[in-house]
């Protein structure tokens, strides 16, 4: 109650909102599209699609540093009572995923990617989870764990504080942590009207002339823990960068061909391909049929195999925007 009355009063008082709108900004909060990231271009995620449960538990994936386990048990031990890991093997141990959460992030900004483009080290590809799963939701504010594996995260003292976590139907105290970490009053007010905008208007990112556009690289990210197995049923779509972090084709390539055929077939859902994070535009793939992406796909794919030079981004975009592939 008292984190709920210090947020109606840093809405009111500081954000100069109107009192009647809180509701509706935590109601479009809580609806916001939660993104579970992985690595596509893993061969060892790459084995993963048939699994019951996907994508794996950080907790549950093989060679982890000391560090990086110390740091897990740091939060899933003290802060959601698991017992503590000591793993040591040398592939995904698969029977421990239903007692770990899978990290990702409640996509606020309607990114097209879960992280940022400057972000690097961090995955270009993300599950989408369906509405239905939100009450296995966890979520704090910072980035700890949805970023790995890769090099160990810094925890803060409020994120081993249990009091700094709720989930997507009580969640003031996080809120009011999320907007009172931001740069300034304005960066949190921007956020607020993008919010309740996307809620009535539009599912697009920031526009690129905005001043809230301007901020993205300062405005914290919200993590989610999601328990329980996270299957097929669980999931709505997958999101990917034409792109690798290396700049090489992920579209046409073997890893995205798993990808594709993985989501399609196995999610019933499209995968959604973006330039980058911010695209206001994006394409959306649903078929693997005779289409104009399938097309597409097949001469890159062949033009990947055969290392033809001169073939690049540019070429599928142009082409998708020939068929109009593109859209909002």
């Amino acid at each position: 109650m008292q984190r709920q009355t210090a947020l109606k009063t840093y809405w009111t008082s500081v954000l100069l909102q109107r009192p009647q709108d809180l509701a509706a900004f935590k109601a479009a909060l809580s609806v916001s599209p939660v993104l579970l990231p992985f690595n596509a271009s893993s061969p060892s995620i790459r084995t993963l699609y048939s699994a019951s449960s996907f994508p794996p538990p950080l907790a549950c994936f093989p060679n982890l540093t000391s560090e990086i386990q110390q740091q897990i048990n740091s939060v899933e031990t003290g802060i959601f009572g698991l017992q503590p890991i000591a793993n040591t093997t040398s592939k995904f141990d698969t029977p421990c995923y239903q007692d770990r959460p899978v990290y990702g992030v409640l996509d606020v900004l309607r990114l097209r990617l879960p992280f940022l483009d400057p972000q690097t080290g961090t995955a270009k590809q993300a599950v989408v989870l369906t509405r239905d799963a939100n009450p296995r939701v966890v979520l704090s504010n910072g980035l700890k764990f949805s970023t790995l594996p890769g090099s160990a995260p810094t925890i803060t003292s409020s994120q081993l504080d249990a009091r700094q976590y709720g989930t997507l139907s009580l969640f003031d105290h996080v809120i009011l942590q999320y907007l009172t970490s931001m740069p300034d009053v304005n960066t949190a007010s921007a956020l607020v009207s993008f919010v309740l905008g996307a809620a009535t208007n539009s599912s697009i990112p920031p526009d690129k002339s905005s001043p809230l556009f301007r901020s993205l690289q300062s405005i914290p990210f919200l993590e989610v823990a999601v328990f329980g197995d996270v299957g097929p049923p669980d999931l709505t779509s997958t999101i990917a960068s034409f792109t690798t972090s290396s700049d090489s084709l992920f579209f046409g390539s073997a890893d995205g061909t798993a990808l594709r055929n993985w989501t399609i077939e196995t999610v019933s859902g499209p995968v959604v391909w973006t330039e980058n994070a911010t695209s206001p535009l994006v394409v959306r793939d649903n078929s693997l049929g005779n289409t104009a992406i399938s097309q597409t796909w097949s001469v890159i794919s062949i033009a990947i195999s055969n290392n033809i030079p001169g073939i690049g981004l540019s070429n599928i975009t142009t082409t998708l925007q020939g068929t109009q592939n593109f859209s909002p």
